[in-house]
């Protein structure tokens, strides 16, 4: 319950109305726009009579700054979906040579090469739109027959350093309307939302036909006539499996801690905020960490958004503090230097194609803790390993990761269980519970003579001294822990 408390806390504090709160950005990270210019006979509205492409060109993308309403985006629905919720296509990096982006684009044969990025665009993105009846008869073959010949005009500008998205927009006098700014495609996305968020065109005909019964808000207990379950919001809350948001029967999904519009609304936009500001994904390898800060009983909310408004201005300066310190690579440390007040809540979590599967939850985690986890390591590196310079919690949370992973050697079956067991130790370390060292020690022990046998003298040697170095910390955490 802390989790999407705090979920809908940050949600709040983005003040997002109407679409604005159902919305993500195309990149998190800044990039390259190539964008499309429509050439559309009549008005804005449904449907499109789409004559032509104008022309394409590109512009810098800002993953900061972007204004959501205007490219009114939001993440596919599943990986295997033929529609998308606008026209924006997410094409990622190009090739180093103009040729080779061509052939990625639109090959000759784009139409049956299912990998090309042509071929993604008519089906899994353009095709929805001419067959629901959001564009004209044709208006898609005109589309693609223009791009195949003015694709030229920016294949020589691309960069493959730059991630790109592909933006489809309306050529209106000279000025490109991106699609927030096209009441047909604005009306596409409301009508897709309502189907996605209702679990499809049939559940919105069933509803329409049966009365929907009143719930209460697991949440706020507002008593509501329609409820929305959080699957459409967190991917690890699916109703074919069991996972930390009970559910198994897609039917009584809205059964499942239902909510009500204001709440949904709140908790999606507190997902995108922490997606944009307090995500990491650099501490452990392939494992997303989310510390979602909570203003609890009593707390001023002021506190709260002073942290938020301190963390977003560091990753603008890349500065914590001062000029030219050093922020990256920094996520715990911040956490315990600037959310004195707060309490967090940690999700580790992997994304696994459209899956998100959550390795571990950690509740109520206050930054004092951090601030003695980073501590007491800093002080059993110097006084009983004669460290010179100090090192932060994020290098401790590093260390135990690579020192396990190099001790499970090359089989993938072993590196699994040692990050789960690594994650386990994290979890123990951020609830302040008791180390467990003596584990620790069966795991490393036996596998010291594959480790020697495997790996250079160096390395092997940083291994068994890094062991060495997390036994005497866990103990010394442990001799703290009441």
């Amino acid at each position: 319950m802390g989790f999407l408390q705090a979920m809908l806390q940050m949600g709040q504090t983005a003040a997002q109305e109407g679409l604005e709160a159902y919305l993500n950005r195309p990149m998190d990270k800044d990039g390259k726009e190539i964008r499309v210019w429509l050439e559309v006979e009549g008005d804005l509205k449904e449907p499109l009579d789409i004559t032509g492409v104008s022309r394409i060109d590109l512009a810098d993308y800002s993953g900061s700054r972007a204004v959501l309403t205007e490219y009114m985006y939001r993440n596919p629905a599943g990986s295997n979906t033929t529609w998308a919720f606008s026209p924006i296509h997410r094409a990622g990096k190009m090739k180093n040579r103009p040729d080779k982006s061509l052939e990625a684009l639109c090959p000759p044969d784009w139409r049956e090469d299912k990998k090309s990025q042509f071929h993604k665009i008519r089906k899994r993105i353009l095709m929805s739109y001419e067959t629901e009846g959001y564009f004209a008869p044709g208006s898609v073959d005109r589309v693609m027959s223009g791009m195949e010949e003015k694709i030229h005009m920016v294949l020589p500008d691309l960069d493959n350093k730059q991630s790109y998205i592909i933006v489809f927009g309306i050529d209106r006098q000279e000025e490109f309307l991106y699609p927030g700014k096209v009441p047909a495609f604005e009306k596409y996305f409301q009508d897709k939302l309502e189907q996605n968020l209702s679990g499809g065109k049939k559940a919105i005909k069933t509803e329409r036909q049966i009365p929907s019964q009143e719930k209460s808000c697991s949440l706020c207990n507002t008593t509501t006539g329609s409820a929305f379950g959080l699957d459409k919001v967190f991917k690890f809350n699916t109703f074919d499996k069991v996972n930390i948001l009970a559910g198994l029967d897609k039917k009584e999904s809205t059964h499942s801690f239902p909510v009500c519009q204001t709440c949904f609304e709140g908790i999606s936009a507190g997902r995108g905020k922490v997606d944009r500001v307090l995500i990491n994904s650099g501490v452990l390898p392939g494992v997303n960490i989310w510390a979602i800060p909570e203003a609890v009983g009593n707390s001023d909310m002021g506190l709260f958004k002073r942290f938020l408004h301190t963390w977003e201005a560091s990753l603008e300066d890349k500065t914590v503090g001062g000029a030219g310190e050093r922020t990256e690579g920094l996520y715990f440390s911040r956490l315990a230097r600037t959310g004195q007040g707060l309490i967090f809540h940690f999700v580790f979590w992997e994304q696994n194609n459209a899956q998100e599967i959550v390795h571990l939850m950690v509740e109520d985690v206050p930054p004092e803790r951090l601030a003695r986890l980073e501590s007491v390591w800093q002080r059993v590196c110097k006084e009983q390993f004669g460290w010179r310079k100090d090192t932060d919690l994020d290098f401790a949370v590093r260390s135990i990761y690579a020192t396990l992973a190099n001790y499970a050697g090359k089989s993938k079956g072993d590196k699994k269980v040692f990050r789960d067991f690594t994650l386990e130790i994290i979890g123990a370390m951020l609830q302040g519970e008791a180390l467990p060292v003596d584990m620790f020690k069966r795991f490393i022990v036996p596998r010291l003579a594959r480790l020697v046998y495997e790996n250079r003298p160096d390395d092997y040697r940083r291994s068994m001294h890094y062991a060495e170095l997390w036994v005497e910390y866990m103990q010394a955490l442990n001799r703290e822990v009441i």
